[in-house]
């Protein structure tokens, strides 16, 4: 049902003036869609408690978003199951908002309910862009159709424009669950591209790599976005790994110790630089084949020594891919870096700087199979690591996503 005059004249300017709502206009690109969120008043929260017998009393913000042009036909899907949309549109467009078989004109401060799974669409909107709060479900989370969106690059994805492939749900299209040939219309439209990172149109958007087949949805939650929009990655490296034997700082009876990283076990008490002491969820081991030669590649073990790191109370040995955390990068290294990652990744508000780019370290040319370890520390967000400290020099732990999805088992560690 469609209901009028939900907001007030004053809560109708305070949101059309309202500077997210209008730096979220700008980002308007061919995807023609802009998700964001506002901070909920008072009387904001009580004209939706009234018209749209929305009980927001625990919420502090609500989904927004700005269309341009038609939308397809769709049912709605969200992150958790729902009974009803709600939605109000808070501009007037041309055109018509369909649902079921009922049609609607599109009018400024008019409100709709109406059940889940009801398909829906408009008709005949033009191209100027029009303004909705929501759509959502009654627990004033965001619903709607495509969710996730895919671009050629990463210029593409934070610009929001010229999108290849988009779709509802929070998952991404997955190979084992080949679902009416999803899958395969899928890898078709993207050009066979089977990883993917984030764009960063929110602040705090995660830096992971994700595998067709992954699970957003708690990311999604996490930091409060709706619209997701990846470009290609190139496939996780495996793990970077500590050299068996290498010293980690921990907490043992309530003090500070350092163990040897193979002595770890789940719940022993890491202590991280910023973050205090967390639990180890993960250890790992496996293999790697260092060379005998003193070559700069990824694939090797580097030594860190006292004399080049004044921190470090012993040598330390790393894979090549392993990250040392640092304040700044030279010149130099950022231009490597950006070279192999295409960006700048930090953990705990340092730069990583691979171990193999960093000129301290030294290639280890001892040659041989050895074994080596990693950890992943508890985190709500499986994709994100913390500093930690090997014989006083501050470098990354893993991520439980690294850890879980390259298994650090294999025979193939960085």
């Amino acid at each position: 049902m469609s209901i009028e005059h939900i907001l007030s004249i004053e809560d109708l300017s305070y949101i059309h003036n309202h500077e997210e709502v209008l730096a979220a206009r700008d980002t308007l690109g061919s995807s023609r869609q802009s998700y964001f969120q506002i901070g909920l008043t008072d009387s904001i929260r009580e004209s939706l408690n009234t018209h749209l017998n929305l009980d927001l009393s625990k919420v502090d913000h609500i989904p927004m978003r700005w269309i341009q042009g038609d939308t397809l036909p769709h049912a709605d899907s969200g992150r958790s199951a729902f009974e009803h949309t709600h939605l109000v549109y808070l501009s007037d467009s041309p055109g018509e908002f369909i649902i079921g078989d009922q049609s609607y004109p599109i009018k400024e401060n008019t409100g709709f309910i109406f059940d889940e799974g009801l398909v829906h669409k408009t008709v005949n909107t033009g191209s100027q862009p029009r303004l909705l709060l929501g759509p959502m479900n009654e627990f004033a989370q965001p619903v709607g159709g495509p969710t996730i969106f895919f671009y050629s690059t990463y210029a593409d994805a934070l610009a929001i424009q010229n999108g290849i492939f988009d779709m509802g749900g929070y998952i991404i299209p997955d190979p084992l669950n080949n679902t009416f040939g999803q899958y395969d219309t899928f890898i078709s439209a993207v050009n066979g591209v089977t990883h993917w990172s984030i764009a960063p149109t929110v602040p705090n958007t995660p830096t992971g790599v994700y595998a067709n087949g992954y699970d957003l949805t708690s990311i999604t939650y996490d930091v409060g976005i709706y619209g997701v929009h990846l470009y290609p990655a190139s496939a996780p490296a495996q793990a970077p790994c500590f050299l068996e034997g290498t010293e980690i700082l921990c907490q043992v009876d309530g003090a500070e110790k350092y163990l040897p990283i193979e002595s770890l076990t789940p719940g022993t008490l890491v202590k991280t630089s910023r973050h205090g002491y967390k639990k180890v969820v993960i250890l790992g081991s496996g293999k790697v084949q260092n060379p005998g030669h003193d070559e700069r590649i990824e694939k090797r073990l580097y030594k860190c020594s006292p004399e080049n790191y004044s921190e470090l109370v012993k040598d330390v040995y790393l894979t090549g891919r392993h990250a040392i955390l640092v304040d700044n990068l030279t010149t130099a290294e950022f231009e490597t870096t950006m070279q192999t990652l295409g960006k700048i990744y930090t953990t705990d508000d340092a730069c990583r700087l691979l171990t193999w780019i960093d000129e301290r370290a030294k290639p280890w040319a001892s040659i041989g199979s050895y074994t080596v370890w990693n950890i992943a520390l508890e985190h709500d967000k499986s994709d994100m690591n913390y500093g930690v400290y090997a014989s006083g020099l501050l470098v990354e732990s893993c991520s439980i996503y690294i850890m879980q999805t390259n298994a650090i088992g294999s025979p193939s560690c960085e």
